[in-house]
């Protein structure tokens, strides 16, 4: 098995994930930004609605981007599933993208089926 290994700060950690997974999702740099803002959101607050007036706010300034098209990347990363909408009915991160870190260890596996 090939095993590639990188260390990264917790800063940029949901940054470099998005990257890697970049080369399968196709997201657009801003898209890539506000995913990666969405998933350490969601990893601080332990789960639960990402999808808030507040967050959306917080998104605007913090990544320097209109509502509209917050609205417009929102869209495209509900459309490729990475936030679905959970059993309550609120907005959340899709249980297969979001990293599970153990022990400081985020490991992904990729399989590609080579016909």
């Amino acid at each position: 098995m090939n095993i590639l290994k990188k260390r990264v700060s917790k800063d940029i950690l949901f940054t470099e994930y998005v990257k890697i997974l970049n080369g399968v999702l196709q997201l657009s740099n801003r898209e890539s930004e506000v995913f990666s803002f969405l998933l350490k959101t969601d990893f601080l607050s332990k789960g639960g609605d990402i999808n808030t007036k507040g967050i959306r706010s917080d998104i605007i300034k913090s990544l320097n981007i209109s509502e509209a098209n917050l609205s417009r990347y929102l869209g495209v990363i509900k459309e490729k599933g990475l936030i679905v909408k959970g059993s309550s009915g609120k907005w959340v991160i899709n249980d297969i993208m979001r990293p599970i870190i153990k022990d400081g260890i985020f490991e992904l596996k990729f399989i590609l089926e080579v016909k």
